[in-house]
């Protein structure tokens, strides 16, 4: 918790004190971390989730902390509870001035065993639940005549794909273009949309990742801070893009992630096979592999199934 003083300090140089904010995913994670810095500089939080007992929690430690918050439990990819989100959010604190969305989930699946429900439930929550809120926030502030800020949680994987995660990379590459094309849109309106994108953070989505020792290793070599990132440092972009201090800033990805994404990203989905055993499923090419000297790799097109030739046809 950051002392009084800088807490005062934080409120007079960002002019967030008095404004209302919803933030969905709320009850975990980046969430969380946005909600509680949000309350600690004078923000009035809808905390929304879809676990209401975590969002309600947030909520419980924010009136302890003398910061007023209201407790949702909102599923994203619901119409009517969106709708309703935004209109309780008005009714408790007379207005809302900030979006955020948070709220997103992911799973582990190879493109063939992937299920139709991961599909559905990963661009549902992540993409689809982008497009309600805003739709229903944008709805709100052009009824009333009002100015926004509307801050998208997206990831590095919108630019950088990762083996495993193709229903999660193509639901943030669509939160990327969604935030630049509805801040083209609603930029004539004075309502701004900006997009986060968090690299290696240390939250519930990553706990099962960060286990790995393997995988760990692999992350902290990608990021050139050396170390795992924080809600924290998250929310604290979230603040910028927030405050008066971004009102020249719209349909831009500010990459929250120690450098990572100069770098690239390790692929989960082969080291989570190799610490269950599963060697023999691993194509033997280098990428699919920790880095171990004196390895000697199949040569030309030998990895290939079946014995196929690649390159151009002759």
């Amino acid at each position: 918790m950051a002392s009084g003083h800088a807490t005062g300090e934080v409120r007079e140089g960002l002019g967030l004190a008095g404004k209302v904010a919803i933030v969905t995913g709320a009850g975990s994670g980046i969430g969380r971390g946005i909600a509680t810095l949000f309350a600690r500089m004078g923000v009035r939080v809808a905390c929304a989730d879809l676990n209401g007992g975590a969002a309600g929690k947030v909520a419980r430690e924010i009136a302890e902390g003398r910061g007023r918050a209201l407790a949702l439990t909102v599923d994203v990819t619901d119409t009517a509870q969106v709708g309703a989100m935004v209109e309780a959010a008005v009714a408790e604190f007379g207005a809302a001035d900030i979006l955020v969305n948070a709220a997103g989930v992911g799973t582990l699946s190879t493109l063939v065993d992937m299920l139709d429900e991961e599909w559905d439930m990963v661009l549902g929550v992540n993409l689809k639940g982008t497009f309600l809120c805003c739709r229903a926030f944008v709805s709100y502030l052009l009824r009333e005549g009002r100015r926004g800020k509307i801050i998208n949680v997206s990831s590095i994987n919108e630019q950088i794909p990762v083996a495993g995660l193709t229903h999660y990379c193509a639901s943030k590459g669509g939160v990327m273009m969604f935030t630049r094309a509805a801040a083209l849109e609603l930029a004539p309106y004075g309502i701004h949309v900006n997009a986060l994108a968090p690299g290696a953070i240390d939250t519930p989505m990553m706990e099962e990742p960060l286990m790995v020792p393997e995988l760990r290793a692999a992350l902290l070599r990608q990021i050139p801070f050396g170390r795992v990132g924080r809600p924290l440092d998250v929310a604290r972009a979230a603040a910028f893009l927030a405050s008066p201090w971004s009102d020249w800033v719209t349909g831009h990805t500010l990459y929250v992630d120690g450098g990572m994404h100069l770098v690239g990203e390790e692929s989960y989905l082969y080291a989570f096979e190799r610490a269950m055993g599963h060697h023999a499923s691993i194509p033997r090419v280098p990428c699919c592999w920790p880095p171990e000297p004196g390895t000697r790799w199949p040569t030309e097109d030998q990895h290939l199934p079946g014995g196929q030739q690649g390159g151009e046809a002759r």
